[in-house]
């Protein structure tokens, strides 16, 4: 992919872009959080969350595209953030992709249990005990999620021993990705009951906002996109464009799944970890929801494993800068991976797969990846400002999209529980406390 000169070779056209974009972020939430949304927070509404929450990751697409245009090999918000803002801020951003990616890759697991469950018991007659079946919830009956903490600890092996990912094999997942979906939109449109609509808003307009906040989630990935400008042909067009087609497709599908989903199962009963499947058994059709269970699982899969192998890769770089141990980032002479952190991340991660719900998680990696988008909003104000940002590709309207873009962030924070508040603060006097006492005697920086 390289040129002799070390810069990379442009190799990449429009549809390329698109086709990233779109692999990114059509994933996990779509298949794992849209139900549970639906019947807690926005009802049938939840189409118009889906459509707030692309407005603000559109905006925030387009910023992280003139950032990785500029920093075409520090494509990260933790790059970002440390060219602009210093160490102290990078160190925030970075602590909370720690979150994101981690947290992100247990709530994963979750949904992919409950896709796992719903495909043995209904294609095998295959019934995992109830205690081992959920999260810790002694009232319910059950107390570890066995199967996502299996699956973590399966994947961070995986990591450990080093995993090389073909093309070919995303371009499949991608595929597979579509067809499951597709399959449960013209499987399911037969079946839509529009009295399942006529409440149409059963949590008003906050119940729109909520959702939205809770629905950012699908949304994660779309930066994966910003990353390849540097192998992008003419990438003043390509990659605007690309993101621009690869979000608007994905929004498509997103309305069009949650359209349906509400539309042929009444939103209170969708608050599963395995809406789309559960929702296909519900109108009698077992051998679809059989193929969207089994897409699934396998979909979510490579989220997880892309996931955790970003989480172990944020851990790592923390390392090497000496903001945590530096025996973290320590590379395996055998497997050439970050063995460590990916061992200590896989058991952490597991165990918080197994124990806490999916709901929570979720909540809990939004506002980490808010904050982060934060950050990189006001980077991108400050290296403007400084001269210091040659971008390729530029923000149209800055002066409005931006005000806007910081509007909507904090709009979808605010919209999110105390109690996630509670926990992204306790995690945020967690990493002051680390950097206080810890990184700023080791730091590279110094």
């Amino acid at each position: 992919m390289s040129g002799t000169n070390g810069e990379f070779r442009r190799s990449l056209g429009l549809m390329d872009v698109t086709f990233i974009g779109v692999g990114a972020v059509i994933g996990a939430g779509i298949f794992v959080i849209t139900g549970q949304a639906a019947a807690t927070m926005a009802g049938p509404a939840i189409v118009l969350s889906f459509l707030l929450g692309a407005v603000m990751i559109g905006i925030t697409a387009l910023i992280y595209a003139e950032l990785s245009s500029a920093y075409p090999v520090a494509g990260s918000a933790y790059s970002f953030t440390f060219a602009s803002l210093g160490e102290v801020f990078a160190w925030f951003v970075g602590w909370n992709l720690l979150l994101e990616y981690g947290v992100a890759t247990a709530a994963v697991a979750t949904g992919w249990s409950g896709y796992l469950r719903r495909f043995l018991e209904n294609s095998m007659g295959l019934h995992i005990p109830q205690a081992l079946s959920g999260a810790y919830n002694p009232s319910a009956g059950t107390y570890i999620d066995i199967s996502a903490f299996g699956i973590i600890l399966a994947i961070f092996v995986l990591l450990a021993i080093g995993i090389k990912e073909s093309a070919k094999v995303n371009t499949a997942i991608v595929f597979i990705k579509l067809g499951v979906l597709v399959t449960f939109v013209v499987v399911g449109l037969p079946h839509v009951d529009f009295h399942n609509l006529s409440n149409f808003f059963p949590f008003g307009w906050e119940g729109v906002w909520h959702g939205a906040s809770l629905i950012i989630f699908a949304y994660l990935g779309f930066d994966a996109i910003s990353t390849v400008a540097e192998e992008t042909k003419n990438p003043e067009r390509n990659i605007p464009l690309g993101l621009i087609l690869s979000l608007a497709l994905s929004v498509v599908f997103f309305i069009l799944v949650s359209f349906t989903l509400t539309a042929i199962v009444p939103y209170q009963e969708l608050n599963v970890p395995d809406a789309l499947a559960f929702a296909l058994y519900k109108v009698n059709e077992p051998f679809a929801a059989n193929v969207i269970a089994l897409g699934a699982v396998i979909t979510i899969t490579t989220v997880m494993i892309v996931m955790g192998l970003g989480f172990t890769r944020i851990f790592f770089a923390l390392a090497r800068d000496g903001l945590l141990p530096k025996t973290l980032s320590e590379i395996h002479p055998k497997f050439n991976t970050p063995y460590k952190a990916t061992i200590i991340g896989g058991i952490l991660l597991s165990i918080m797969a197994g124990l806490i719900p999916l709901k929570t998680l979720a909540e809990l990696v939004n506002i980490g990846t808010l904050f982060a988008y934060l950050m990189v909003a006001v980077a991108i104000i400050v290296l403007r400002r400084q001269n210091s940002i040659q971008p390729v590709f530029k923000i149209p309207a800055f002066k409005i999209l931006m005000p806007l873009n910081f509007i909507l962030i904090i709009f979808m924070m605010a919209g999110l529980p105390f109690e996630t508040w509670l926990r992204f603060i306790g995690w945020s006097v967690i990493g002051m406390l680390i950097y206080a006492y810890y990184s700023t005697k080791r730091s590279k920086a110094e």
